[in-house]
Parts: structure tokens; C-alpha cells; sequence
């Protein structure tokens, strides 16, 4: 299955498993759609999880942000490692959106270390793009 298609499947679930987090996924799964941006597999199914998931009223918000935070990291390392710009770009720019909306959703209702935790991400991103 290639960028679109998955794509495509996110906004079907997106319709399917309606939720304050599909919302929040929809329009800006439309605009990564109508650029024509990556996304693998495995970020993909986390998503489609995630969009179930939060629907049943199984997942929190803020959790989904935090699994999308990790992959779309994942993801933009490779593709910046593989040469792949502008997906790496967007990614990234994914990852940092996503992590900044767990911690400022996490930190209502519970206890994190937002600062540490972005801590690890900048080293982890400086040491693996060197």
C-alpha cells in the first residue's frame, strides 16, 4: 500500500470512528494528503489503532499524541537519513506538533517530565543525523 492509499484509510477510519481525536486527525491527514507526504505502515496501523482505540473510549488523547510523537520521530530520521527531505521534514515537524500536544494534554491529569522527555528526543535526533 503506497503514502495515498494510507492516507486515505486514515480518513476512512477518521469517518468511521468519529472522536474528538479523529478531528483532531482529519484536516491535517487533508493537507499531509494534498501534499502528497509519507507515512509508513507501521505509523499508519498506530493511527488506525489509536483512531478505534479513542472512539471506544479505550485510549486517551493525549496517549495517541504520544505514539504518534514516537513514530513520526522514528520515521523522519530515516527518511532524512535515506535522503528523503521533505517527507523527513514534514515528519519531524510531526513529531515535535504531536509531542507537544501529550504534554500539554498528560500534564492536566498527571505527572511527566515534559522538559526531560523532550530532552531525550533532541539528543536522540542530533545523534542519530550526525
Amino acid at each position: 500500500m503506497e503514502a495515498k492509499e494510507r492516507r486515505e484509510k486514515i480518513k476512512q477510519y477518521c469517518q468511521e470512528y468519529d472522536s474528538t481525536y479523529a478531528q483532531l486527525v482529519q484536516p491535517i491527514n487533508d493537507m499531509l494528503l494534498e501534499v502528497d507526504a509519507g507515512i509508513s505502515e507501521e505509523t499508519t496501523n498506530q493511527i488506525l489503532e489509536n483512531l478505534k482505540l479513542s472512539s471506544e473510549g479505550k485510549k486517551e488523547v493525549y496517549d495517541s499524541h504520544l505514539d504518534e510523537s514516537n513514530n513520526f520521530l522514528r520515521d523522519g530520521i530515516e527518511d532524512l537519513k535515506n535522503g528523503n527531505l521533505g517527507d523527513g521534514a514534514l515528519q519531524i515537524f510531526g513529531a515535535g506538533l504531536n509531542f507537544a500536544s501529550y504534554a500539554a494534554k498528560a500534564s492536566q491529569t498527571q505527572e511527566i517530565n515534559a522538559h526531560k522527555m523532550l530532552d531525550e528526543r533532541f539528543k536522540k535526533l542530533k545523534s542519530t543525523l550526525k
